[in-house]
């Protein structure tokens, strides 16, 4: 009987020893586990918790300020924008009048970008007056008499005048209206690309079109279209250094078609080959030429543009720009 109740004794207490081995196991077995769900959450939603440790944005003095006011023009600015652009201009005033369709047309791109906003301080003495003249270039921005309820602005000795500020009231430049013009470099950034939907656009174009000296690439993120009124006016730099960075180029996944009008197709292909240039070329009368998404009026200088895979807006201007396309890749990585 002695011996038993010994025998339970010494069972019961492995039995109590044992639990918490047992315990430490599964505990440990557990901690492996969710250790190991952790660090698959963490490379698949790496990019996720980058953009949920960003600091939050500044609270919008400027949009704050402008809550208050009626816009003649029924419009709903933007006043969570993070720039904020205030133009003094009126309908009676000359130069104001020749600065207006520039504006209008760099304010349709400040809207795509959902981060710039433009409000016309007017200076007619009647809404009817200021609204007509906004009317009158087809401008979508809101508009609100002098005086109305705004953040203070550096003094203007005239108009058109421009004011480009931070949401928090930061002043970046003030100055002549033609400073928007520049809107993007001040801003967002000379890089940043503006609507871009990822709908491949220029790949669907470009797979209609009958190119020489080879075909573009339907799948490219980047499209830069070089243009020469003529192949005796053809960027011969802009031309030669891109033909240059063509390895560089196309492990970035950039694509380069070159137009102009000539005699012939055989012409361009001619004129690339000289520069040992593998892009493709076509015609500028090719009617389809003008359908590339993306691109703009093909006038009487050499002109480039960058575009993405939709045709947003990368980069656009002289041909001198063509020694910019790495940066615009930089910057959108």
């Amino acid at each position: 009987m002695k011996l038993h109740l010994h025998l339970i004794t010494l069972l019961a207490g492995l039995l109590v020893w044992g639990l918490p081995i047992s315990t430490t196991y599964a505990d440990d077995s557990d901690s492996t586990a969710q250790v190991s769900k952790k660090k698959k959450k963490s490379k698949k939603d790496k990019k996720k918790d980058a953009e949920g440790d960003e600091a939050p944005a500044a609270e919008s003095v400027v949009g704050a300020k402008l809550k208050g006011n009626t816009f003649f023009n029924n419009t709903n600015p933007n006043l969570n924008a993070e720039y904020f652009i205030f133009l003094k201009s009126a309908s009676w005033c000359g130069p104001c009048n020749m600065e207006m369709p520039n504006v209008a047309k760099a304010y349709e791109q400040m809207k795509q970008s959902g981060k710039v906003e433009l409000i016309l301080l007017s200076h007619d003495q009647t809404e009817d007056k200021a609204q007509a003249f906004l009317k009158k270039y087809n401008a979508t921005f809101a508009g609100l008499m002098k005086g109305a309820s705004i953040p203070t602005l550096p003094p203007s000795n005239g108009i058109p005048n421009a004011t480009i500020m931070k949401a928090d009231g930061t002043v970046i430049q003030s100055g002549h209206g033609s400073i928007i013009q520049g809107w993007k470099e001040k801003t967002i950034g000379k890089y940043a690309i503006i609507g871009d939907d990822g709908e491949p656009r220029v790949g669907k174009a470009v797979k209609k079109m009958k190119f020489t000296n080879g075909k573009p690439s339907t799948k490219a993120d980047f499209y830069i279209y070089l243009y020469a009124p003529d192949l005796e006016s053809a960027p011969d730099s802009a031309i030669s250094q891109l033909a240059g960075s063509q390895k560089d180029l196309k492990k970035a996944k950039v694509e380069v078609i070159f137009i102009a009008d000539a005699k012939t197709p055989a012409h361009i292909s001619k004129y690339l080959k000289s520069k040992k240039a593998k892009f493709p070329g076509i015609q500028k009368s090719d009617d389809a030429v003008a359908e590339l998404p993306g691109i703009g009026d093909l006038g009487a200088t050499p002109q480039f543009w960058m575009v993405t895979q939709s045709g947003a807006a990368a980069l656009s201007g002289g041909a001198e720009l063509a020694s910019e396309w790495q940066e615009v890749v930089k910057a959108n990585q």
